[in-house]
């Protein structure tokens, strides 16, 4: 048996005896990361990004942590099923589990609650599911942040069904109503966490509701060509959120700029007013973001 890609396990845990283990940790193939919990070398090597980094955290504070078992929650399930978040990569290893005290230290957070079975899984290790983490993180973080999770987990394959059915089993839970408001506003469409926290300032600026991911143009056997971030139908105008940060001398991006322009272009010779923003402006000005969609609207009423 090979145990170079072993994931954080306790000692006490292998079924091998002690002369066998001295000589696995001699040869590099196991690893002690702390008092009683090894992993296998390759493992350990391959979590080089810091997402990775995390998840190996969470697995480790998982073996380590005695009694009820813990689960990885929050931000921590949430890098693990691939959620966009706002801000960083989470420092601290969030875990929930049932039964037992909470505690926390400089790299781990074990909090109790309510775990009933379907809101947990065990692979690839143990966390609360995908649903269970979009409803814990709605309740807890702003309603923005709330709707950057759930427009991505939606996209990535979670269901409004599965959601609901976790919203109703925490129904006295703190910050359900957040959850819930974020539930009804999410939409999978959004592309991006920049589209997402744009439908946002839309929303709260009292804008009219945009159709996102519309077909505007199609090629010669109707098969989409052109699909815009945003598209307001009565007044014929396009939102695109721009996601590049700069243009510079990546070929790349210079690329992008160019097909970009020639996009508008296209779109404009059609008739569209196309207005376009970057993340610093829905982040920094959104006021002026908005005033230009309204401008852009003004201009298109009074043409009709």
């Amino acid at each position: 048996m090979e145990f170079f890609d072993l994931p954080p396990t306790r000692r006490a845990d292998l079924e091998i005896g002690n002369a066998l283990f001295r000589r696995l940790l001699r040869s590099g193939e196991l690893v002690a990361v702390q008092r009683g919990i090894v992993v296998g070398a390759l493992h350990l090597a391959s979590a080089v990004e810091p997402r990775d980094r995390h998840l190996l955290a969470a697995q480790i504070a998982i073996a380590s942590t005695t009694g009820a078992p813990t689960y990885a929650c929050l931000g921590t399930a949430g890098l693990l099923h691939g959620f966009s978040r706002l801000g960083r990569t989470p420092e601290r290893v969030r875990l929930y589990r049932a039964r037992g005290g909470a505690w926390r230290n400089d790299a781990t957070a074990v909090l109790v609650c309510g775990l009933p079975d379907p809101h947990v899984q065990t692979s690839p290790f143990p966390a609360t599911t995908p649903a269970r983490t979009v409803i814990d993180l709605a309740r807890w973080v702003s309603f923005r942040g709330g709707v950057v999770v759930a427009d991505s987990a939606i996209r990535l394959g979670v269901s409004r069904p599965e959601l609901e059915r976790v919203a109703q089993d925490c129904t006295r839970w703190p910050g359900i109503c957040k959850a819930r408001e974020v539930l009804a506003f999410a939409d999978g469409r959004a592309a991006s966490s920049l589209e997402s926290v744009s439908r946002v300032v839309f929303h709260e600026m009292l804008l009219p509701t945009p159709e996102l991911q519309a077909v505007l143009v199609r090629d010669e056997f109707g098969h989409p060509k052109t699909i815009v971030d945003f598209y307001w139908e009565e007044f014929r105008v396009v939102g695109e959120a721009d996601g590049l940060l700069k243009y510079d001398d990546d070929e790349e991006e210079r690329r992008s700029l160019r097909e970009e322009k020639l996009r508008q272009e296209e779109l404009e010779a059609l008739g569209f007013t196309v207005v376009r923003w970057t993340w610093d402006d829905i982040w920094r000005r959104p006021d002026w973001v908005v005033a230009r969609l309204r401008r852009a609207f003004d201009t298109r009423r009074r043409a009709a």
